[in-house]
């Protein structure tokens, strides 16, 4: 033991251990706290002599740190753990009802925090991840056992879309990037609304398309609900560069940074956004 806290809402207990705890370790321990809990072992309770104290237990007594003074009040849970500690305890372990192991996290090196609720605490955490399962049961519309081989199965599938999808958003992309690059009309700048999300896929995608943009003094602009990302060429880009500027800026609760390269990179940051404008 390296410390803890207990609160009306969760409690932590700070132990020694030099690597993160496992689910199926989590687990165990769990299981092994509500062992000892339904044993119903009696906990004893009382004034020893620091020196026949520390003979009959050892230092393992002061795990929740070492207690001041010549006299130690022991705390004796029966042939399970005997620690020096001034703190309220139960009479007998049933009394605890029932522990629930929310998680465990590593704090610090060396040190792993074990979070947890008991009695009607762990009653409340369990029922709300059985209301989790119950809803997942009629929303999927199986039983119980169900759930992980169709949450499995959800998953595989929505990694196989993605990928498709994926492919697609790159060729919808390249097809909108070659119309402009062999477009006869007189204009050299084009804007095109975007259904993305974010702006990553322009950000690894349109780098190809850089110099044959600037060697034909085109640009091309997409504009989504959170941001705008373009190559534009070099000769008739300055304009537009300080139209958005202005505009980014007007919009902005943050200040605007713009950075050129040749004029051919810019970047604008509006709303909190990562680059906006490329």
């Amino acid at each position: 033991q390296n410390g803890a806290k207990k609160t009306t809402e969760i409690a932590h207990l700070d132990i020694t251990h030099y690597k993160s705890l496992t689910k199926d370790e989590e687990q165990k321990i769990e299981n092994f706290a509500n062992r000892i809990i339904a044993g119903c072992t009696n906990i004893k309770k009382g004034f020893m002599d620091k020196a026949e104290a520390e003979k009959q237990h050892g230092f393992k007594l002061y795990q929740g740190g070492v207690v001041p003074g010549n006299q130690l009040r022991v705390v004796d849970i029966e042939g399970i753990d005997t620690e020096a500690c001034c703190g309220t305890h139960a009479d007998n372990t049933a009394e605890v009802g029932w522990i629930k192991l929310v998680k465990s996290q590593r704090i610090s090196d060396g040190i792993v925090r074990l979070y947890y609720v008991a009695n009607e605490k762990a009653i409340v955490k369990m029922n709300e991840e059985q209301d989790i399962m119950n809803s997942l049961c009629d929303t999927w519309g199986v039983d119980q056992s169900q759930i992980l081989p169709t949450a499995n199965r959800f998953f595989n599938e929505y990694k196989k879309l993605s990928n498709v999808t994926k492919n697609q958003d790159q060729q919808i992309l390249k097809l909108q990037v070659k119309y402009v690059i062999n477009s006869n009309e007189a204009t050299k700048i084009f804007a095109v609304k975007s259904e993305q999300d974010s702006p990553t896929i322009y950000f690894s995608f349109l780098p190809q398309f850089a110099d044959k943009l600037k060697s034909l003094d085109k640009g091309v602009i997409f504009y989504g609900n959170n941001f705008i990302l373009g190559l534009i060429g070099n000769n008739s880009s300055k304009a537009l560069v300080d139209e958005l500027e202005a505009l980014c800026k007007e919009h902005s609760s943050k200040p605007v940074k713009s950075m050129t390269k040749d004029e051919v990179k810019f970047d604008f940051k509006i709303k909190g956004q990562k680059p906006i404008v490329t």
